[in-house]
């Protein structure tokens, strides 16, 4: 694998994510739909869409759990944006009990050179020319951010269109 330049930001800046804090009926419902919002919101295929970790601790009740999902959707040649949801909580055997769901999301842009004069182009080309381009993904991923959450807000029932 050849040398690379990385750059990569936060979606959500200066924060580094938006938070979903709910106590009531079934909160773990909102874990079984966590794909298919990605899938749908960020207009991804199956394949792009991870969970990456799920854990249940039945020592115990109220029942904690604790899962990762994430999206990735390659932008053009040299960027990707991946949105993740955690979410943490516990539910009890009476389906009563609470989730805290953050939500995260990175744009990475990766450029492989193979000399010094390379480096230095790719650094001038992403700073004056694919900067816009740049903005223009950020734009859609927060909007996707956004849209998640309206998703999970809507799912408790937290969250009413007027």
């Amino acid at each position: 694998m050849s040398p690379q330049v990385t750059v990569e930001d936060d979606i959500l800046q200066p924060s580094d994510s938006m938070k979903v804090n709910f106590r009531g009926k079934n909160p773990f419902a909102a874990c079984e739909k966590f794909p298919e919002y990605l899938r749908d919101i960020m207009k991804i295929s199956r394949k792009d869409v991870v969970e990456t970790d799920l854990r249940w601790d039945i020592t115990a009740d109220p029942r904690t759990f604790y899962g990762w999902w994430a999206g990735t959707r390659k932008e053009d040649r040299w960027t990707r944006t991946t949105i993740r949801i955690l979410a943490q909580g516990a539910q009890g055997t009476n389906f009563k009990g609470s989730i805290k769901i953050i939500i995260k999301g990175t744009i990475t842009t990766r450029y492989e050179y193979t000399n010094f004069i390379q480096k230095s182009f790719w650094w001038f080309f992403n700073h004056m020319f694919y900067y816009n381009n740049r903005r223009r993904y950020f734009e859609f991923a927060k909007d996707n951010i956004v849209e998640i959450r309206e998703a999970i807000l809507k799912q408790f029932q937290i969250y009413r269109e007027v």
